[in-house]
């Protein structure tokens, strides 16, 4: 399916899907760091949008693997007493993809991706907790924490949790539930807002 094709969250789930399944067989993949710099790019050519059309959004997440990569490194000022909380729409979408690529960076020159353990988890040199390293992994849990549209039988490796799982009653209320009880809704989804990118790029880092 084409970006321009896409309309609902389980479209999208299934483009990405297809798009890791082509690039965890392609001879060279780059580096989260590169591709993260390469999403930066793209996504700051749109910098006064409210938001992106669907299309667009998939196409940067395409383009970030093949696109062009900011020559050197790209600085960040760690600010300990602002929280990206205190940023909005573009601004936090940027702050948040270049923090991420400064862990990254820091924790390759420090050694920590050379950890055969690290997908269990890291915390970066920000304090941030770390589970995916590489585009592909990064990229599918993006969108299932972020989206869902995930479905039972995607041959994504993704499957349910063991045990039951909290979840909020019609009350508003924290439960518990079985995982295979859960509804999984197929929502529209015409655009994705700055804020909402955010989200899909801290769920690619720590989601699981």
């Amino acid at each position: 399916m084409r970006p321009d094709q896409l309309q609902t969250n389980r479209d999208l789930y299934l483009f990405v899907a297809e798009l890791v399944q082509a690039k965890v067989n392609a001879p060279i993949v780059r580096d989260l760091e590169q591709y993260l710099s390469a999403i930066w790019l793209l996504g700051s050519a749109h910098k006064t949008a409210v938001a992106l059309p669907l299309g667009y959004f998939a196409a940067i997440l395409i383009g970030a693997f093949g696109g062009q990569v900011p020559e050197g490194d790209l600085p960040v000022p760690r600010d300990p007493a602002r929280s990206l909380a205190q940023d909005a729409g573009y601004l936090r979408w940027e702050r948040t993809v270049m923090m991420q690529m400064v862990d990254l960076r820091e924790m390759r020159e420090g050694g920590a991706l050379r950890d055969e353990l690290r997908y269990f988890g890291v915390d970066g040199p920000s304090g941030a907790r770390w589970y995916n390293f590489d585009p592909c992994t990064y990229l599918e849990c993006a969108v299932a924490g972020t989206f869902g549209g995930w479905q039972p039988g995607d041959q994504t490796g993704r499957s349910y949790v063991p045990g039951k799982v909290a979840v909020l009653d019609v009350q508003g209320r924290i439960a518990s539930a079985e995982p295979r009880e859960i509804d999984e809704p197929i929502n529209d989804i015409a655009s994705v807002s700055w804020h909402r990118f955010a989200d899909f790029l801290e769920a690619g880092q720590s989601y699981e």
